[in-house]
């Protein structure tokens, strides 16, 4: 069992790490900056098709320079580059980053492929159809490969004092599961992946975007998905007699009644032990800053019985743009930066800090980390 280093917790709307609010004496003490890597330990076990391939055919995929795309070797080699690059990301004041058992959406900055447009949600097989990337396989039961590759990445956090939000579902890979029952076992076998490694800096996530229209399953939905945070948490304690910091993030909160009910918010939020959040800058309807839906969703959340009575923190996982960024701050709620152009979300990615379109992220974390007598 893993002799951890890193403690997450929460005091109220604080982060605590190893019991001290994360960037102490500063303005943002107790958030938690982080950003979507969860193809930090992707593969492509299906084998069909060739975009991931830098073999000198891809120009889109220069940035790379990996060459051809050979499962597994190339998956650990991916997840490798990613971990030499976690020091440089702490150094800018990150301290968490998103994995996900079932990844995110790797051609979400590749346009030009047909296969890219459309929610995965509105197919039957989700993405399945042209890549396969689970750590679950189809009775629920965790894929081997996977699982280190994950583990790898929790210990090199755990090593720079950085916490890890594990995501287990995603909508483009949850059709894998044969059946709710085996969503059920995927969840408890997660848990277990966490609690018998004695893992003490993961908040566990439930599923990326719960909202009506994404998942296939109907436990994955705004309707049910509760049931499965209190499963992961109830069977934390009972099975390894440890508490796990659970919750899920959300798509179209307040699309209500399409997406979500207020009864739904309020049934899965309160068993929540934070609250995960997606949503930036909105360009094009002019919704930036003090008028986007991040406000929106801080100040919903904030109002509602169930937080006033216990406070808990509010963290985007999922968002963009400077103006979010400062909004969010200025309610000191935590920021993570998802960026479908760069490292975050496409693929394959280029690790670590280097000039790219996020580099404002970054240089604002740095500045509203650093201490005033820095």
């Amino acid at each position: 069992m893993l002799e951890t280093e890193t403690v997450v917790s929460f005091d109220g709307e604080r982060v605590l790490i190893n019991g001290s609010a994360t960037y102490p004496d500063t303005e943002v003490e107790g958030l938690l900056f982080n950003i979507r890597t969860v193809n930090a330990t992707f593969d492509d076990t299906l084998g069909k098709v060739d975009w991931w391939d830098d073999d000198g055919t891809h120009s889109e995929n220069a940035h790379a320079g990996y060459g051809l795309w050979k499962s597994p070797d190339s998956a650990f080699a991916n997840t490798e580059r990613f971990i030499d690059g976690l020091a440089d990301f702490k150094a800018w004041g990150i301290l968490a980053v998103n994995l996900c058992f079932q990844g995110g959406h790797p051609l979400n900055a590749k346009p030009w492929v047909a296969e890219s447009k459309g929610s995965a949600g509105a197919r039957p097989d989700g993405h399945r159809g042209f890549y396969h990337n689970s750590g679950f396989r189809a009775d629920g039961s965790i894929d081997d490969d996977h699982a280190a590759r994950i583990a790898s990445v929790i210990e090199a956090c755990d090593r720079l004092g950085m916490v890890a939000i594990v995501e287990l579902f995603y909508f483009g890979q949850d059709p894998v599961f044969r059946d709710e029952e085996a969503v059920i076992r995927a969840t408890e076998n997660a848990v277990d992946f966490v609690c018998d490694r004695n893992y003490t800096n993961v908040i566990l996530e439930i599923g990326n975007e719960i909202m009506q229209g994404h998942f296939h399953h109907d436990i994955l939905k705004p309707g049910r998905v509760a049931e499965l945070i209190r499963r992961a948490k109830e069977h934390a304690r009972q099975a390894h007699g440890r508490d796990l910091l659970v919750s899920t993030s959300e798509a179209a909160l307040l699309n209500v009644p399409s997406q979500w009910t207020y009864e739904q918010i309020d049934e899965v939020y309160e068993v929540s032990d934070c609250v995960l959040l997606h949503g930036g800058d909105d360009v094009d309807h002019g919704k930036v800053g003090d008028t986007s839906i991040v406000v929106d969703k801080i100040e919903y959340i904030r109002q509602r019985p169930w937080f006033k009575e216990k406070p808990r923190p509010i963290i985007f996982n999922e968002s963009d743009g400077a103006q979010a960024f400062g909004a969010a701050v200025k309610r000191k709620v935590s920021f993570g930066l998802h960026s479908a152009e760069h490292f975050q979300t496409m693929f394959p990615p280029r690790w670590g800090v280097w000039e790219n379109g996020v580099r404002w992220f970054l240089e604002r974390v740095k500045l509203v980390t650093t201490k005033n007598d820095e």
